[in-house]
């Protein structure tokens, strides 16, 4: 497999190894190239799926959110291309998805208001969101988000 970044990924695993070399991550450098080029399309699709950014796309016929136009952080800078914090969250989004899937099939619905498993018990709010949540990618991301999208994350 080959992936294209722009077309089917925000980063090349070169520049994830780079990304993670620098943060001596091992994980990431012992990966087989294959786990590693999977990693980076699920988190791309995750990113694109779960995450509603300023801007609009610049080409009505790419496939991935970025690059956009007319698109700023929150601070008012232009973002042109693909933005650095897009990069660093889908290889941290990779390194999740080498052990596992991002998305796992859910069956509590996120309703369970009480469980009980032999002596372990677990008990979730009401409005408790089923599913995974990724508080740094959240934070990498916040500054590239819609104002309304910057304090709700739309989860798949």
């Amino acid at each position: 497999m080959s992936l294209t970044v722009g077309e089917d990924s925000y980063l090349s695993p070169g520049d994830a190894d780079a990304y993670f070399a620098a943060r001596n991550v091992a994980a990431w450098t012992s990966a087989p190239s294959v786990a590693k080029e999977a990693a980076l399309l699920q988190a791309t699709a995750y990113i694109d799926g779960s995450y509603a950014f300023r801007g609009r796309i610049a080409d009505p016929g790419q496939v991935l959110a970025w690059p956009r136009v007319a698109a700023a952080d929150s601070e008012g800078r232009a973002l042109a291309g693909i933005p650095r914090r897009i990069e660093h969250a889908t290889a941290e989004l990779a390194l999740i998805a080498l052990a596992g899937d991002l998305l796992p099939p859910r069956e509590r619905g996120g309703k369970v208001t009480r469980e009980k498993v032999g002596p372990v018990e677990v008990e979730y709010l009401p409005d408790a969101e089923p599913g995974r949540t990724y508080p740094l990618i959240d934070l990498l991301l916040k500054p590239l988000l819609r104002p309304a999208a910057s304090r709700e994350v739309k989860r798949a």
